[in-house]
């Protein structure tokens, strides 16, 4: 069997050393790519913590000229992937919410009587930490660190294998992986591909872009153990 793995890196390197190890082949095309937008020196006037909420944000912190004074602070983490790669990265104290953006709002708030918390994310995020943190009446400092590019082509070896059927799923993590897919296709005159292509996403919503395909399988739990043993058996 032969998948096609188009989460960003370094998950989809990941994703596909999985299914190698499972006896299958693997293509990777990563259809979003990272680009740092941290600013030189973070305003860490009177902060009190931090909060993060997802890996990438780790890793940029851990790697920030003032990594120093950041390891310092306490960090919220959102789950404890996130909270794994703080340690991984250097900080010290590390608490994890276990749960979404509202548990993460709740432990902060149970924990810390006032702010600023210096909130490092993504430029397209989930949920509202900011506004739910201002509601408690913490102080928020919001803080972009990174944006998610849409990859504007496919490596020339994944068109071919479009092109002549060669996949047996095309495995997806998010709608907006699934929008620059198929903006790769219709880039590239494979539009009518997607018609031939069975896909497989972890949810609905992230699958939803491509509608058009073949089949578009979702598996029971949003979890990638449960999103691989589906594509193993499309």
């Amino acid at each position: 069997m032969r998948f096609l793995v188009t989460r960003p890196q370094p998950d989809c390197r990941r994703t596909a050393d999985k299914l190698r190890y499972l006896g299958a082949e693997a293509d990777e095309a990563p259809m979003l790519v990272q680009r740092v937008t941290a600013p030189p020196a973070f305003d860490l006037d009177d902060v009190t913590a931090l909060a993060v909420t997802s890996r990438r944000t780790a890793e940029i912190l851990g790697n920030h000229d003032q990594a120093g004074q950041l390891e310092k602070l306490p960090v919220y983490a959102v789950g404890d992937s996130t909270a794994q790669a703080l340690r991984t990265a250097g900080f010290q104290t590390v608490y994890s919410a276990d749960g979404d953006i509202e548990a993460l709002a709740r432990l902060i708030g149970a924990s810390i009587q006032t702010g600023p918390v210096l909130y490092a994310c993504a430029r397209d995020r989930a949920g509202n930490l900011e506004g739910l943190l201002n509601g408690a009446g913490i102080g928020c400092r919001l803080s972009e660190v990174y944006a998610m590019e849409p990859a504007k082509s496919l490596p020339s070896h994944v068109f071919r294998h479009i092109a002549d059927g060669v996949y047996d799923a095309v495995l997806v993590y998010s709608a907006r992986t699934a929008l620059a897919f198929r903006q790769a296709l219709e880039n590239a005159g494979l539009h009518e591909n997607l018609g031939a292509l069975i896909v497989v996403a972890i949810s609905e919503k992230a699958g939803e872009p491509l509608s058009g395909a073949h089949r578009l399988k979702i598996p029971a739990k949003p979890r990638e153990d449960a999103l691989l043993e589906l594509a193993l058996r499309a």
